[in-house]
């Protein structure tokens, strides 16, 4: 009874919160249409920043960033779609511009194909599109799943790579495996590195044609009204493969 009494306070508290955050227009979710005076905010001691989460779909920085940069850029080329680790405040808008969507995850209930991202149990350039958004920095082997989503793109295919930045270079070291450290050393404790700008050696070793994308080349008033900016979250690696 306890339990079920927090439960309906909890989604209680969560709508009156959502209702409060609602009243104006000064921000805006361009992925749900949501608007108001200011996000949810999530704090991690670990992280750079605070984080601000849209009260209706969830998206973060990231996910509205890349959204408003890709959505003029990254419709034409999806005539078959993979999405690994699929987040749910994207998925309806990238099922919307999928002649065919296929979602995969190693494990979450929600992915329509489950299976390890260092094996995709799929053929040869079969994808014209990939989006793949805070997965590499989890898979200890990057580089076999790196060249694991090229091969499954077709020639003439993009994929988009998103994740955490922080600096130039690469920080990572295989000695350290437990939680805990992982914690300290790169900020979460399934991550195994903390990327540099230097990722893009690394896909571009595998095959890739590189372009990174970046928080500067959208307008201040944007970034702003739909709250784009997080510190290791500035940067979309499209990867082409001709």
């Amino acid at each position: 009874m306890k339990r079920r009494m927090n439960f309906l306070l909890r989604r209680v508290m969560g709508s009156v919160s959502r209702f409060y955050l609602s009243f104006g227009s000064s921000k805006a979710c361009p992925i749900c249409g949501w608007t108001g005076h200011r996000f949810m905010i999530r704090k991690n001691p670990v992280k750079p920043a605070p984080s601000h989460i849209c009260p209706s779909c969830g998206s973060s920085e990231r996910h509205r960033f890349a959204f408003l940069a890709l959505i003029g850029r990254f419709s034409a080329r999806c005539e078959k779609l993979l999405h690994f680790a699929p987040e749910k405040c994207l998925e309806p808008w990238l099922r919307s511009i999928s002649k065919e969507y296929v979602s995969a995850d190693l494990c979450a209930p929600s992915a329509m194909l489950h299976m390890d991202i260092c094996n995709l149990g799929l053929a040869d350039n079969d994808f014209t599109a990939i989006w793949c958004s805070h997965v590499l920095e989890h898979i200890e082997n990057d580089r076999k799943a790196m060249s694991e989503l090229f091969r499954v793109l077709r020639p003439g295919g993009c994929a988009v790579i998103m994740v955490p930045v922080y600096g130039d270079n690469t920080c990572e070291n295989p000695e350290i495996k437990a939680p805990r450290e992982r914690l300290k050393h790169f900020r979460q404790e399934d991550h195994v590195r903390l990327y540099g700008l230097d990722i893009t050696h690394r896909l571009g070793d595998v095959g890739f044609r590189v372009t990174t994308i970046s928080t500067s080349g959208i307008s201040d008033d944007q970034v702003s009204k739909y709250q784009l900016e997080y510190p290791s979250t500035r940067e979309i690696f499209l990867c082409e493969k001709e």
